[in-house]
């Protein structure tokens, strides 16, 4: 057998033995490094890499009505969110999403972009996925990684009030509206908020707190265990009761089935506002999921004009509930004797004109003063004493009643109206193309370029029956009773007014007698409101008292035609439900 002489001298053993012996000490200090020295930091990574911290929801504060009635409530569902850096391939993932949950790619797409606010935020693509959805993406988990499912609560509202303007809606945030929300609520794109009514005007009551759960997953992402003891729970938002009273409410909304118009009925001592229907209106449950394009569309183009609150954001002219306004001038500047008498032929020509200004009623009124001038809503007799007041007095006082001024009602975008005053007129119409007298006629009968809304006419009739220390109109029962600033006139003033109001019910040729009960003392003033877009606009404005309360109403009849014929029987049957059911409450 050959044999090879081993050449390698001392030197070489001990290089090799050096070189051993130094890679295995730096493998050592590194281990011992990692281990020992770093082991917090490295531990912390760890845990990070093994553990995903989650948001977690509370569900949202019911919304009931003053009985305790549930209007609106919660309902569970799922959405799906994806967290963009654990994306492995976005397009092939997408397309097994909308395999499963039959939504367009496309729109997943749309969904991730305006959702996404980062690359470590999860992302919400789609809402309310059901149980066999979600069965079949975690059967193919391994091929979704960074998409999570998770309970969420969608509202839920009662059939009776499921299109009550007041109620709002949520919508879904995008990373635009962010920026400009509170930032301690900790909003993200993809979650629900208050975007209108009493959800906008509720939100930091009714809205959540937020809590984290941590979850130990494995490397594909996969729930191992729960970490209960570092877990922070969320709370539930705080219920809200409403003044609204649902029965009523529902039988308000009857009254105006097939027509445009608005009811409102209150409480005048604590403000409470008992009911408000606004009509036509549209299903709330439009919004328990996706607002499509082709739904906006339709709303938004529709000649009703559903969407719209008539209540706040409805303008209207007010008409013969106006010459109200110039009885309280009349009366307290002593202007003239109530207890006169004017002649209406039918019509009234002003000193120094051509024109003709005609009363509702052809052949006249006779003999008239301001009591039955209230009672029958005559013309004329508010044409001839209006030329008594300045326009400026008349403006004064109509905004000392609340016109041109918000309610300031736990509502958004309550609008103000318009009362015109001389600047007005010098802006609108030049400084010779208008003049004080000639308005002055239009004002009087609530016509021309004023406009109101109903709830500042339900303030106006609140001012009255209160005799000037009226409460502020509020939806929530829990919120303090708060005061307008007071309305000062005389005792004579208010009761004038007032014994023309109740005639204008209880007389025999009252222009309101059919809204007349048996039982109860009803006070109103009839309104017919011309319309340059059509019909007159059919008002009725009104209070009573009923077991040592004082309530009132408002309704109007869009393009109704005239507010005695139609407006003051709706307001009868409301009188006469709402004191029906105030019995069987108290007898039960």
């Amino acid at each position: 057998m050959l044999k090879i002489e081993n050449k390698a001298d001392i030197f070489h053993y001990r290089t090799l033995l050096f070189v051993l012996v130094l890679s295995m000490l730096t493998l050592l200090s590194r281990y011992f490094y990692l281990q020992v020295i770093e082991y917090e930091r490295y531990s912390s990574k760890s845990q990070v890499n093994s553990v995903r911290a989650q948001a977690t929801y509370a569900p949202r504060g019911l919304i009931l009505d003053r009985n305790g009635v549930v209007l609106v409530e919660n309902y569970p569902t799922y959405i799906l969110t994806v967290t963009p850096y654990e994306l492995d391939n976005k397009e092939a993932q997408f397309q097994i999403i909308s395999d499963i949950t039959d939504i367009s790619i496309d729109e997943l797409s749309r969904r991730y972009k305006k959702y996404n606010q980062g690359r470590f935020l999860p992302t919400v693509i789609a809402k309310n996925l059901t149980f066999a959805e979600i069965s079949q993406i975690e059967e193919r988990r391994l091929e979704l990684s960074g998409f999570q499912y998770k309970r969420f609560d969608e509202r839920l509202y009662n059939d009776v009030l499921k299109d009550a303007h007041f109620l709002g809606y949520l919508r879904e945030l995008d990373r635009e509206s962010i920026p400009f929300l509170d930032k301690s609520q900790l909003y993200r794109a993809g979650e629900l908020i208050g975007w209108q009514g009493l959800e906008k005007q509720y939100e930091s009551e009714l809205r959540y707190s937020k809590g984290i759960e941590y979850i130990e997953v494995d490397t594909y992402g996969r729930e191992i265990n729960t970490i209960n003891d570092k877990n922070i729970p969320a709370y539930p938002g705080k219920n809200l009761t409403l003044s609204i009273d649902s029965k009523l409410q529902q039988f308000s909304k009857n009254l105006l089935i097939d027509q445009k118009g608005v009811i409102l009925v209150s409480n005048v001592d604590t403000g409470d506002i008992l009911s408000m229907v606004s009509n036509p209106s549209y299903n709330l449950d439009i919004y328990r999921g996706e607002t499509t394009d082709s739904d906006w569309s339709n709303l938004l183009s529709d000649e009703d004009k559903p969407i719209i609150n008539r209540n706040i954001a409805g303008l209207y002219p007010p008409g013969s509930s106006f010459k109200i306004i110039t009885a309280f001038n009349l009366i307290e500047d002593g202007l003239l004797d109530p207890e006169d008498s004017l002649m209406c032929t039918g019509s009234y020509i002003p000193p120094g004109s051509s024109n003709t200004f005609n009363c509702w009623k052809g052949d006249g009124h006779g003999l008239v003063d301001l009591n039955k001038a209230i009672a029958q809503s005559c013309n004329v007799y508010f044409y001839e004493t209006v030329q008594l007041i300045k326009l400026a007095d008349w403006t004064k006082t109509a905004k000392i009643f609340g016109f041109q001024n918000k309610t300031n009602i736990d509502l958004p975008n309550e609008l103000i109206g318009q009362i015109p005053d001389k600047e007005f007129f010098i802006n609108t119409y030049g400084r010779w193309g208008w003049s004080e007298r000639g308005v002055l006629l239009n004002l009087t009968l609530g016509q021309g370029d004023i406009l109101v809304t109903p709830l500042q006419s339900l303030r106006y009739i609140n001012h009255i029956a209160s005799k000037g220390k009226t409460a502020k109109l509020k939806l929530n029962a829990n919120k303090k009773v708060e005061y307008y600033d007071d309305i000062i006139l005389s005792e004579q003033t208010w009761d004038r007014v007032i014994k023309g109001l109740y005639d204008v019910v209880n007389s025999e040729s009252g222009s309101g007698w059919r809204a007349k009960q048996p039982e109860v003392k009803l006070y109103g003033k009839t309104s017919t409101a011309e319309n340059p877009h059509g019909e007159p606009h059919a008002w009725f404005n009104g209070f009573f008292n009923f077991e040592g309360q004082t309530y009132s109403l408002v309704v109007l009849v869009e393009n109704g035609g005239g507010g005695g014929a139609v407006a003051s029987p709706i307001a009868g049957e409301i009188v006469k439900f709402f004191t029906r059911e105030q019995v069987e409450m108290v007898n039960k």
